[in-house]
């Protein structure tokens, strides 16, 4: 399970509508906890590198990630995940999200239809050869 509050999903979801048609990025950090409950403390949005298909792929610019990683971690907390937008098409993860995902961290993928109606749903794996499944999303 993953928790965000209103006010972190809401500017998750205005960088989803303000990226359109293209896809957004950012960082989700916060505390892993027990490993059973994330809870997000903070997002930051970032760049999509991606220039050819940024309307169906995203790319993190790893400078940049690693300031994040290292700005979050001098303040205590963890990388929990990521979330990225995708601009008309479903919440569901695809082979290219999978491909790139890393174990045990949150992927919030945010869906954008025509640049306003938005839902979301969170996705994980555990293991480098497992699908993903979808985590419960608390908001509030």
């Amino acid at each position: 399970m993953i928790k965000v509050s209103k006010d972190l999903y809401n500017k998750i979801v205005e960088h989803g509508k303000a990226a359109y048609p293209h896809e957004c990025c950012g960082v989700l950090a916060g505390d892993f906890g027990t490993g059973e409950v994330k809870v997000v403390a903070e997002v930051h949005a970032l760049a999509n590198l991606n220039t050819e298909r940024a309307n169906d792929r995203y790319e993190i610019d790893p400078a940049e990630l690693l300031k994040v990683e290292k700005d979050v971690a001098a303040r205590k907390l963890d990388v929990l995940g990521f979330y990225h937008s995708h601009p008309d098409h479903p919440s569901e993860p695809s082979q290219f999200d999978r491909d790139r995902g890393w174990p045990d961290y949150s992927y919030i993928i945010i869906a954008v239809e025509g640049g306003e109606k938005t839902w979301s749903q969170s996705w994980t794996f555990t293991e480098m050869d497992a699908p993903f499944g979808e985590e419960e999303l608390v908001i509030g």
